[in-house]
């Protein structure tokens, strides 16, 4: 099979303007192009279609039993090693999991359980060279990008389920997420947990992490943000989560862009010998600072002991400052919970 590409329903949509109506005035109202639906349909069925037959070698049923009975979702191996991503939630406790792919089965490991993000990876061995899907740049992803969800609804074979990116938020009924989290208007079921979400390029640009509204829609974790949990495993056999041990808060007028100003500097923390209270935050390695739900952001993305760039203002002067964030003083088990805005990277 080729690699899946959005080629064919981009190029109906390019015939539609080549042959519709002359363009109208760029500033005017966008105007209805005359697209024959069987056409479009068939475009993106056969889009969708690609995409799903690329992934499904790639996806495979996690299953695992605890004091409550089994529990059942959807996992995706991530390299060629066996290594998978599920949910901390379809994992449980870790005893007793076990991977299915069509009449394939095998027992798998724990490697490690992340309540900040909500998954977990496992690890089957004997599997040989596993399949793996590639990870897309989630960044690109936007308000109304099209989207595909390959899982294992209920007890039902391994299917697809399309629909468009609703939006990129950062809390959900007054609760703060630890990173950004994209919001998919894709219908899920029970079981799908865990499932890849597939740009159109056959690309995984996230992972299910939730449902919502009765199955009307699901959150994804950006693959960006489930790939860091994964790397600092590789590297340190357990995600190590950084604490830079200051406090934050908002101002009402902007210094160089930035609301962001430290309000406290944990003494006994990393950030002790070079920040200061009153400095105004700019930039947290790639990640530009303009309020404190982006300092949200950049906090999921510390390592304990991994080095980050950070720009300050401080007073009429910017300031790239080194800083090599810690592990959390009440992390010590890997239990930390999400911090809100009013208490960013604090204890």
């Amino acid at each position: 099979m080729s690699r899946p590409t959005a080629f064919s329903l981009c190029a109906v949509l390019a015939g539609a303007a080549l042959s519709g109506p002359a363009a109208a005035d760029p500033a005017g109202p966008p105007q209805h192009l005359e697209v024959d639906d069987s056409t479009m349909a068939d475009a993106i069925e056969a889009t969708v279609s690609e995409v799903f037959e690329s992934a499904v070698p790639s996806v495979v049923r996690v299953e695992s039993d605890d004091e409550l009975g089994k529990i059942s979702g959807t996992g995706f191996f991530a390299d060629a090693t066996g290594t998978i991503y599920t949910l901390a939630s379809v994992v449980g406790d870790g005893l007793s999991v076990s991977v299915t792919r069509g009449d394939q089965r095998w027992p798998a490991k724990l490697l490690a359980k992340d309540p900040r993000s909500g998954i977990a990876l496992i690890k089957v061995d004997g599997a040989g060279a596993t399949p793996f899907l590639e990870k897309g740049e989630c960044r690109e992803v936007k308000a109304s990008s099209p989207l595909v969800v390959v899982g294992f609804p209920f007890d039902h074979d391994v299917s697809p389920s399309f629909g468009i990116a609703g939006g990129l938020d950062r809390k959900s009924q007054g609760k703060f997420f630890t990173t950004t989290h994209i919001r998919a208007n894709i219908p899920v079921q029970r079981g799908q947990g865990g499932s890849p979400v597939l740009n159109l390029d056959g690309q995984v640009v996230g992972v299910l992490v939730s449902g919502l509204e009765s199955g009307a829609g699901c959150f994804v974790l950006p693959i960006r943000a489930a790939e860091k949990v994964r790397q600092d495993v590789v590297r340190f056999g357990d995600v190590r989560h950084g604490w830079a041990g200051v406090s934050v808060h908002e101002m009402p007028v902007a210094v160089q862009g930035s609301h962001l100003m430290i309000d406290r500097v944990d003494p006994s923390g990393p950030a002790s010998s070079q920040f200061r209270s009153g400095d105004v935050v700019l930039q947290v390695g790639d990640i530009t600072i303009h309020d404190p739900e982006d300092a949200l952001d950049a906090s999921f993305f510390l390592t304990a002991g991994e080095p980050v760039a950070v720009r300050i203002a401080r007073g009429a002067e910017v300031l790239d400052l080194q800083l090599t964030p810690a592990e959390h003083p009440l992390d010590r088990s890997n239990e930390l919970q999400a911090l809100g805005p009013g208490s960013l990277m604090a204890p």
